[in-house]
């Protein structure tokens, strides 16, 4: 009877023994099998990332200034790019629906496949808007209802007026536009204003340097003064004009100069 009962101790241990190696043996494969899991969800997860992102696909951006929307969209097929038409402008020495602006710009810069190229086309023929009364108005509310129209200022005329710096009338191409008026013209025209002051006032030439196009104008007519020559240095389309920055101008900054005088000055392409 003892014997009996040895044998089963002896018996039970060895079964314990042999349940403890099991339960290891499974909670290894187990872990090796979520490891393994863990490695091909990353692999994965990279391959789909790669994918969507395009990873090492950056094409150069191809130039569609001067071309057609259909010529444009052609030649992105290749990059697999969309050409979007945000804008339309009337310049009328190119032809009608070409492409005269494009962001991203051609050259430097480089896009993965599929990427968007926004474009500036031609328009067919120049849209017109009403010009608005400003007389009344002082010469930087004036200009500021002129562009937020679409116009611009051609010239400012100053007469001796009490009115310092506010306009007493307005003129396209020469006429008069008289109060209560609906008088069109086409996107672009420039308003000679009437302005009023004294041949004893004078202002004091700004910097222009590093300035755009349309900020040296802006610059210029709110202190009175008339934009004169403008001159651009190697830029050979509008989008090259409208991102050229000026680095010369006459008469220098700080030079004294009478109401109604011209600043004449030159752009060049920005680096």
């Amino acid at each position: 009877m003892a014997q009996a009962v040895r044998n089963r101790a002896r018996g039970g241990k060895k079964s314990n023994t042999k349940g403890g190696r099991s339960a290891f043996s499974s909670l290894v494969r187990n872990g090796v099998l979520a490891l393994s899991l863990l490695v091909i969800a990353v692999v994965v997860a990279n391959l789909l990332l790669a994918l969507l992102t395009r990873h090492g696909q950056n094409k150069d951006v191809p130039n569609f200034i001067g071309t057609t929307v259909a010529e444009a969209q052609s030649m992105a097929q290749d990059g697999r790019l969309e050409i979007i038409v945000n804008d339309s402008l009337y310049v009328p020495i190119y032809a009608g629906g070409v492409i005269l602006e494009q962001r991203p710009s051609a050259g430097r810069n480089k896009v993965k496949s599929g990427r968007k190229i926004y474009v500036t086309i031609n328009a067919s023929h120049q849209r017109s808007v009403q010009v608005p009364y400003v007389a009344g108005y002082s010469l930087r509310q004036a200009k500021s209802n002129l562009i937020t129209a679409g116009l611009e200022i051609e010239r400012l005329e100053y007469v001796e007026d009490i009115a310092s710096n506010y306009v007493l009338d307005q003129k396209l191409h020469g006429i008069t536009i008289p109060k209560d008026s609906v008088v069109m013209a086409p996107i672009g025209s420039k308003i000679t204003l009437v302005v009023g002051g004294n041949s004893y006032s004078t202002c004091e030439v700004p910097s222009l340097e590093g300035m755009t196009l349309r900020e040296a104008k802006s610059t210029l007519w709110d202190l009175g003064l008339n934009v004169g020559k403008v001159d651009f240095v190697g830029v050979d389309d509008l989008a090259g004009q409208n991102s050229a920055r000026v680095y010369m101008q006459y008469p220098e900054p700080t030079t004294e100069v009478s109401q109604g005088a011209r600043v004449s000055f030159t752009l060049r392409a920005e680096e």
